[in-house]
């Protein structure tokens, strides 16, 4: 039954975004990424949608787990609450998520959820590895790079168009496996699980949104298990709603496709190669460029060692134990031997338009500007030690230019930087300031320091108390105490300082901080004699005051004296 996409405009939603609270502008995603898909503004690491892959390197590698995923286990979860006619394509990884035990009871706690038809999308890997076939045989004297990862086609259209036209027009195995589904009931709405970030963007490729309703992770399957209060001891053990064709389970592991197929997988064979991670994948790729190379088959997996290995595979085990389990799980579920036929159109891809976007030559003058910028001012200069992320001193400058990097990126450039105003600091401080060995012999002085005790750096190595008593220092270094204050008084200096003294463990080291405090110290002296005179001089003052009290006093009272005798004298003449 062929379905119609419906008429509107098309947006293509990030999947892969950064949280800013968390990142630290370490760089580490830049480093990764294998598009060049990370912006830094202000020191944040912004995810340019256009150019990202999805591909889940940045979300992997980030140690601050900035790095997230668009999550679409809420829109299931609305469907579910909804009464939504479900299906769900289970990708066959999920045998390196859940452990044995698990896996048989899978299928029941899935239909726990909500979800009438649940299948694995190994059945619809066996359709687009027989079309891969079909394409191949009837395109002989060419090369052919499959196309059941999305990351890898997603790549080949951003990074490598030239390469597009090799890419087999088969639709993914997630793809091919919605289309049978939708075809038999269109009404219903058909999820995938996996451990693939790739597949979110893949689902919003051209009109594959009409086949696929949402896209989640095995992690994100485990979030509907915990809101749903489901538990897989309280599960019953069944299967699935259908049985797999052929080794199609083995799709995860390198190779897979090829084998499903029917197709060599000789790992010497010159003309086929099946590769897995981004670098093998490049080169691979790469090498289809060249004339010289015979027609070739790639079958390339994005992630390396496969899908096993993909961002959300396993939680356990590392990818060669994962390699393993599927390997039995195929060995004893063996898929069906009878031939199925076809009740779709496979060849209808639903690649990506993308945009092709013509880089800019920069020119060796603009080049060598912005590394001038960071103190690169020849050759010898660049150190290329990827600090920043990219793999040499001119690539980032490159990125500088495109807007995709800040000249502050560059770590050496950025301590030199420090050093230097650390440096200028502690030369230019007011206060003189030493640094001393274990052994109390001097490592430096600054010019305060230098003046403030008429020395110069022909002292650098001699011993402290060549200068000064060493008595705070030698206190320091018995390892009691860790910082000393102290006013000390150095009279052959005419210096009276405040010294902290303190040490450095780390290095086993000791710094001494003197402040001069000569002039502080004199006025407050000049104050202190000041204020005694002034007590002397207002004692004596009183003296004298009471003195002369006294003495009005007696020159009073002997007058007084005087006075009454001759009047006495009067009053008797009088009386007479």
């Amino acid at each position: 039954m062929a379905l119609k996409a419906p008429v509107r405009p098309k947006e293509r939603l990030p999947v892969v975004y950064t949280s800013k609270a968390k990142c630290r502008d370490c760089y580490r995603c830049v480093r990764v990424c294998p598009v060049n898909a990370i912006k830094m503004h202000d020191g944040q690491a912004q995810v340019i949608a256009d150019r990202c892959i999805a591909c889940g390197t940045c979300i992997l590698a980030c140690p601050q787990h900035a790095k997230e995923y668009r999550t679409d286990y809420g829109k299931v979860l609305q469907m579910i609450e909804d009464g939504e006619q479900l299906a769900l394509s289970l990708a066959p990884s999920f045998v390196a998520y859940y452990s044995e035990s698990e896996q048989k009871r899978l299928p029941s706690a899935i239909r726990m959820l909500g979800f009438s038809y649940v299948a694995e999308t190994a059945i619809g890997a066996w359709h687009s590895a027989l079309a891969t076939e079909k394409h191949i045989r009837e395109n002989p004297g060419k090369h052919h790079i499959c196309t059941a990862c999305p990351a890898v086609v997603s790549y080949v259209m951003h990074e490598a168009p030239a390469m597009a036209t090799y890419l087999v027009p088969v639709a993914s195995p997630m793809l091919a496996h919605a289309r049978m589904l939708k075809s038999k009931i269109p009404s219903r709405k058909v999820v995938f699980a996996g451990p693939c970030v790739a597949k979110k963007d893949e689902a919003q490729w051209n009109k594959n949104d009409i086949f696929i309703d949402a896209v989640i992770t095995f992690e994100e399957l485990e979030e509907l298990f915990r809101l749903k209060n489901i538990n897989f001891d309280n599960c019953e053990e069944s299967s699935f709603n259908e049985q797999v064709p052929g080794d199609a389970r083995l799709f995860p592991l390198e190779g897979g496709l090829l084998r499903t197929a029917g197709m060599t997988t000789d790992m010497l064979d010159a003309q086929v190669i099946a590769v897995s991670g981004y670098r093998e994948v490049k080169d691979a790729i790469e090498t289809l460029s060249d004339s010289k190379t015979t027609t070739t088959i790639i079958e390339p997996l994005f992630c390396k060692n496969g899908c096993i290995n993909g961002p959300y595979a396993n939680k356990h085990n590392n990818s060669f134990v994962s390699r393993s389990q599927l390997l039995n799980y195929s060995k004893t579920h063996p898929g069906l031997t009878k031939d199925t036929e076809e009740v779709y159109d496979t060849l209808d891809a639903g690649f990506p338009n993308v945009k092709s976007s013509q880089k800019k030559n920069w020119t060796e003058e603009q080049i060598r500007e912005v590394l001038r910028m960071t103190g690169k001012h020849q050759l010898s200069d660049e150190l290329n030690c990827t600090a920043c992320g990219y793999p040499s001193c001119r690539a980032k400058a490159i990125a500088v230019l495109e807007g995709l990097a800040e000249p502050e990126m560059c770590m050496p450039y950025m301590r030199r930087f420090a050093e230097q105003k650390f440096d200028t600091m502690i030369s230019r401080d007011p206060n003189g300031i030493i640094l001393l060995s274990k052994d109390l012999s001097i490592l430096h002085m600054n010019p305060a320091f230098k003046k403030m005790f008429s020395c110069s750096d022909a002292l650098i190595g001699k011993k402290v108390s060549y200068l000064l008593d060493p008595d705070v220092f030698e206190k320091l270094a018995t390892g009691k105490e860790e910082v000393l204050r102290k006013v000390v008084h150095y009279s052959s200096y005419n210096l009276i300082c405040h010294l902290v003294a303190y040490t450095m463990p780390e290095e086993q080291n000791y710094v001494g901080v003197f402040v001069d405090i000569t002039d502080s110290q004199s006025s407050k002296d000049k104050l202190t004699e000041v204020k005694s005179e002034t007590v002397i001089k207002a004692q004596e003052l009183i003296e004298h005051q009471i003195s002369m009290a006294q003495e009005l006093a007696r020159f009073l009272g002997e007058n007084t004296a005087r006075g009454e005798i001759l009047m006495k004298k009067l009053i008797d003449s009088i009386k007479k």
